[in-house]
């Protein structure tokens, strides 16, 4: 039994509420969207696109993806997991924890000394 699967069960956190949670919690909703048409509306328009989203103050929105059952089946087998993913499970985690009344865990604390899973390089365009 992998480190994630263990404090799952030692917490009694069911993995269908987890991702039920994680939905929610990742949904965007209206103010993502709205964020996400201003990021838009601040690319196209010539007098801001010198400026960071930093200095017009816009956040970055929501992906609007929990956490699918897949994901969450390489977690419960300890297989590599991307940062975003296991930032997700972490989020979801700390909320179930939040209601109980528990204290807030990091990533080292759910995932262990399992590898993050890292992507292909970008290939070198040949210009």
């Amino acid at each position: 039994m992998g480190t994630f699967q263990q404090f799952l069960t030692e917490k009694q956190i069911a993995s269908d509420a987890l991702l039920r949670l994680s939905r929610q919690l990742e949904a965007q909703g209206s103010d993502g969207r709205a964020l996400a048409r201003k990021r838009t509306s601040k690319r196209r328009d010539k007098e801001t696109q010198g400026k960071s989203y930093t200095e017009l103050s816009l956040a970055k929105p929501k992906s609007g993806r929990g956490v699918s059952s897949q994901q969450l089946q390489a977690a419960l087998e300890d297989k590599p997991l991307p940062r975003k993913v296991r930032g997700k499970l972490v989020r979801a985690i700390n909320a179930v924890l939040s209601k109980k009344g528990g204290a807030a865990v990091d990533s080292k604390a759910l995932f262990g000394d399992t590898a993050i899973r890292s992507g292909t390089p970008a290939k070198k365009s040949a210009s």
